[in-house]
């Protein structure tokens, strides 16, 4: 398994230094390199994945659902991972962006696994690497096509079923039944809750961000080393959760896939983030646990400004883990409405825009709070929390 690890990956990385290169291509914001040591590269298949991964980069069209680069057979989203490139914008960067394409193998089973990293120089010289990235591809209907990571990654990983939920265990994680099985419970909570169906989705369970973020597809990004360890992400469209904490009980991301499924729309972040934090709290501490965080610093700090909602993207500064304003204050919003109008008062909130101008409407229309009033309203209402 661990071998098979090693050599699964379809590797492109962007490297600055041109020493023992090849260019290929010019994609105008972006220079595209094959590394001399791939001296496979001019094989048959190997050049069709070459300009099968080179067309997708230089065509800038990320989460295309009608993509002819990519297999949509068990993934409707199947490139969502790749935010961290910047797909979209490569072409956009005020500076020239670089891919080298370091590697191509055959993994086993029909897929292949190409390497790239993507870096850039910036103004002073300095030198950047943005993300090193892992790409599959298999032949599909006579063609090659590119594979999401997680699709290639279900044929590898140890595979256990708990109700619903259908577990892939990274092979350096050890598996616990009970917190499965305390994540299947919650899962037929939610149901009730939100009055559908039980959700089936899958759940890949790594130990830490570095395990879970190669499951994306990178051997290198920088969210993967935060001194935390821990790390993970609901993928909304393709009914997954990513879990690099070490636990197969991820409560937060799974309200993301509820809320997603009764309205299937992108929410104001304070609003989709704020409804998860109210019901499960996040991987650090519980909704009461981070409440409790934001009436102490008020408390101490009652001059602080609430009121411009775009500055507080920054966490509160007390307690051995951090409480993002966010998050928090977007959980005790929630819970207000929640205790006004119920579950129906929720969805109601998903419904609104994305903009800060939708969600301070969604606040007047819900709480009677306006924008003027937000920073006295968050104050008042933290000050009253009894845990």
């Amino acid at each position: 398994m661990t071998k098979t690890l090693h050599t699964l990956i379809l590797f492109t990385i962007c490297q600055l230094s041109l020493a023992q290169t090849n260019t290929t291509k010019d994609l105008g914001g972006i220079d595209f390199y094959i590394h001399e040591e791939v001296t496979n590269a001019n094989g048959e298949v190997e050049q069709q994945l070459i300009e099968l991964w080179q067309n997708y980069i230089s065509d800038g069209n990320f989460q295309d659902i009608d993509s002819p680069y990519w297999s949509f057979e068990n993934m409707k989203v199947p490139d969502e991972n790749f935010w961290a490139i910047g797909i979209g914008q490569l072409q956009q960067k005020p500076y020239k962006v670089q891919c080298k394409v370091i590697g191509i193998f055959e993994v086993g089973n029909g897929y292949w696994s190409l390497i790239s990293s993507f870096s850039h120089l910036d103004e002073s010289g300095e030198i950047h690497l943005d993300v090193i990235a892992a790409v599959y591809a298999r032949e599909v209907d006579g063609k090659y096509l590119l594979i999401s990571s997680a699709e290639y990654l279900k044929t590898v990983f140890e595979h256990r079923r708990v109700g619903n939920i259908n577990y892939y265990i990274h092979p350096f994680h050890k598996f616990r039944l009970a917190e499965a099985e305390e994540m299947n419970a919650f899962n037929l909570e939610m149901s009730k809750e939100f009055g559908v169906e039980p959700l089936e989705f899958d759940y890949f369970v790594a130990s830490n961000a570095r395990d879970i973020a190669r499951t994306w597809g990178y051997e290198y990004m920088n969210r993967m080393y935060n001194p935390s360890g821990k790390g993970g992400i609901a993928s909304w469209r393709n009914m997954i959760i990513y879990s690099g904490n070490n636990s197969s009980f991820f409560p937060h991301e799974l309200v993301h896939l509820y809320t997603f499924h009764v309205v299937p729309k992108d929410p104001h972040l304070w609003v989709g983030e704020g409804i998860a934090t109210f019901y499960a709290g996040t991987s650090t501490y519980t909704f009461q646990g981070h409440m409790g965080k934001l009436k102490e610093f008020l408390a101490e700090n009652p001059d602080y400004d609430l009121s411009d909602i775009t500055q507080l993207k920054k966490t509160i500064p007390n307690g051995e883990h951090a409480s993002d304003f966010r998050y928090v204050i977007g959980g005790l919003l929630m819970k207000n409405i929640y205790d006004k109008e119920g579950v129906k008062g929720l969805v109601e909130s998903l419904e609104y825009g994305t903009s800060d101008e939708d969600f301070f409407q969604l606040l007047e229309d819900k709480l009677g709070v306006t924008k003027e009033g937000f920073d006295a309203y968050v104050k008042q209402e933290a000050g009253k929390w009894r845990e």
